[in-house]
């Protein structure tokens, strides 16, 4: 076994550590991997370009994001994912539901520790395979789009929902349960005539205009307030968990359709706990594609926590099995 350590110092708890981290974590690894700080896309691809050849177990410091970015700079450094590390979510960051998926428990130090023990014991750490959604597709400007992620919130509300989710810096349960009463009161205040122009309900409501093709087969209407994929099942804050259907190895869970704000009202609490909106004009399947394309504006997806802007077109199909260590 040898480690490469990738601290990501804009994770939300690297942000408050005290000392200096990057010697602390070298001071755990000692001689059985290496530390690397990068502090932005183009350093952390600059680092693995040198690194990837020769670790074993790859350690993204912080969570969702820092892992999502690991993966895809990986695939642009090594086309076959045989090839690839085994890669390991620390618990590090804001949201850390792979880590939750793949049972990652343990704070981002002692994971490394329980890396260096079974490196200097010769016994590496039992490792699960997880599924990946493989995104395709256009910009604006005409080129070409190319993602590997575990969730997708191309649009609709899940879309909106991580820009009041995120936007705040306790990204947990409770700021789940504000976000979700704060849409209530504004929608109820909608109802009556105190709406205010900038209401959370006015944008978590906002559909998408796209075409949306799910195995050959469109979905019927071209405004979305629901517009998700996942290959995986995930739980953020807590009890709140997305893309139930994909709980299960080789399913992917499709979301797509309109359904009005009134229903997603009704529905939302127990959504965010079992992972679907239910209404005659939504879609939520397992399938093997799913196809859209903007109308009007480009999308603006949100990808594994990330958000990419000015994309016309995406197809998304099942990408790569990846190997994710469970040390402890």
């Amino acid at each position: 076994m040898y480690l490469g350590i990738i601290v990501n110092p804009l994770a939300r708890r690297n942000r408050g550590a005290r000392g200096d981290r990057v010697a602390e974590l070298r001071r755990i690894v000692g001689p059985w991997g290496e530390v690397h700080e990068t502090a932005s896309i183009e350093e952390l691809g600059k680092t693995l370009d040198q690194l990837h050849p020769r670790v074993t177990h790859l350690v993204g410091d912080g969570g969702d994001g820092a892992l999502h970015w690991l993966i895809n700079e990986i695939e642009r450094c090594e086309g076959d994912p045989e090839r690839w590390p085994t890669f390991v979510p620390s618990n590090g960051g804001s949201v850390n539901a792979v880590a939750r998926k793949a049972r990652v428990g343990g704070r981002p130090d002692a994971i490394v520790r329980a890396l260096v023990a079974a490196a200097e014991a010769d016994r590496p750490p039992p490792e699960i395979r997880l599924d990946t959604l493989q995104l395709d597709g256009e910009t604006a400007d005409g080129a070409a789009f190319h993602r590997l992620c575990f969730g997708l919130a191309a649009g609709g509300v899940g879309n909106r929902f991580y820009d009041m989710y995120y936007g705040k810096p306790d990204h947990g349960r409770t700021e789940v349960a504000r976000v979700i009463g704060r849409s209530f009161r504004d929608y109820l205040a909608s109802k009556v005539g105190r709406s205010q122009a900038s209401s959370y309900s006015s944008v978590l409501f906002t559909p998408t205009r796209a075409k949306v093709v799910i195995d050959g087969e469109e979905v019927p209407s071209r405004t979305h307030r629901v517009l998700h994929a996942g290959a995986i099942d995930l739980r953020i804050g807590g009890p709140f968990r997305l893309f139930p259907k994909a709980e299960n190895p080789g399913a992917l869970h499709f979301q797509a359709g309109e359904i009005r704000p009134s229903r997603i009202v009704v529905q939302l609490p127990a959504a965010l706990t079992n992972g679907t909106l239910r209404a005659p004009g939504v879609r939520d399947v397992n399938g093997r594609e799913m196809t859209i394309e903007a109308e009007g504006e480009p999308l603006s997806p949100i990808i594994d926590g990330e958000r990419f802007v000015g994309i016309t077109r995406l197809v998304v199909r099942a990408g790569p099995r990846i190997r994710v260590a469970q040390p402890g």
